[in-house]
């Protein structure tokens, strides 16, 4: 795996320059134009970016297998990459929106109430999520009255989208604080126990491998393909000795309305020494089931532009555009 590029060696398209303009045009012109801006940009964004389209089209790929449907022609396999595109610029609207604070606990439906309160509760907690969907819409749910609760959300300092810090210079007081750490190690086990201690939440995107050890991975049924997850993630969230929650916010394609989805994972548990890769890899194969899930769900809102399963034998696209060419 080491051997390919790495999701983290590619570079942030776009500037900052890009994303004031966007909100320029967003706080001035509206919604609606802004939607209509973004139409020529993610088609640009589509067309120069090979290597995040072919990323989109692996995937859409795997999802089709999953879903026991016939592969389609490269026209609508095209079309369906651009929508993945496209939904991901969209969801740009909403960032904005939930940051400036104009997305309320009242616009969201939270599919689980009791988990919802349990994870709310005072006490400190893990929450794995993914690239899918648009966790920034979470921050309404954790951010006013009796269910206020502090989001730290862990990233690294040399991929740290600069969308990111912007939206955090939008709004300081967002109840999303941004955790950048370039080396993991036992400070930042500490930082984040103490967090846990005090009653808060540590989000931890678990569906990319680590940047500073890329070949810390265990191969796992991902969209009927095993797929590399980070072992990571699934070590840390049993070191906290806390709850563990699974969590996504996916927009319904039909109402339009977002839908958080949060599911109670792990318990605190003692694991010995000896059985610690046995019960990971466990926690792992349970997570790409419920992201399995979830992208069949709602499959255009998938924001990893990179092929997921690099490191196996990625042929499904080539092999369905060959027999496509054949016909």
């Amino acid at each position: 795996m080491s051997r390919q590029q790495h999701w983290s060696s590619i570079k942030e398209r776009g500037s900052l320059l890009g994303i004031r303009t966007l909100v320029l045009i967003y706080k001035v012109f509206g919604k609606r134009l802004f939607q209509v801006c973004f139409w020529p940009v993610m088609m640009y964004f589509y067309l120069t970016g090979g290597q995040a389209r072919k990323g989109i089209l692996i995937y859409w790929r795997q999802v089709e297998i999953t879903r026991h449907s016939p592969p389609c022609n490269r026209f609508m396999l095209h079309i369906n990459g651009f929508k993945v595109f496209l939904t991901f610029g969209m969801a740009i609207v909403d960032k904005f929106d939930a940051w400036l604070g104009k997305i309320a606990i009242a616009d969201i439906d939270i599919v689980d109430e009791q988990c919802y309160q349990a994870l709310t509760g005072s006490g400190g907690c893990v929450i794995l999520s993914t690239h899918l969907g648009n966790m920034e819409i979470c921050r309404a749910i954790f951010s006013s009255g009796a269910n206020k609760k502090k989001l730290n959300v862990i990233t690294y300092n040399e991929h740290a989208p600069s969308f990111n810090n912007f939206l955090k210079r939008i709004n300081p007081d967002a109840a999303i604080n941004f955790i950048h750490i370039n080396n993991f190690g036992p400070d930042d086990t500490i930082q984040l126990k103490q967090k846990i201690e005090d009653g808060e939440a540590v989000v931890i995107f678990a569906d990319r491998t680590s940047v500073n050890n890329p070949d810390s991975v265990d191969f796992v049924p991902f969209l009927s393909k095993p797929a590399p997850i980070a072992i990571g993630p699934f070590a840390l969230a049993t070191i906290m000795s806390c709850p563990v929650y699974f969590m996504t916010c996916l927009k319904n394609s039909e109402s339009g309305k977002y839908q958080v989805h949060i599911e109670d994972f792990a318990q605190p548990t003692k694991v010995k020494r000896n059985e610690r890769k046995a019960y990971f890899k466990l926690l792992m194969t349970k997570y790409a089931d419920r992201l399995s899930h979830y992208c069949l769900l709602e499959p255009y809102q998938w924001a990893n532009f990179f092929d997921f399963w690099q490191g196996n034998d990625s042929t499904n696209l080539k092999h369905s555009e060959s027999k496509e060419r054949s016909k």
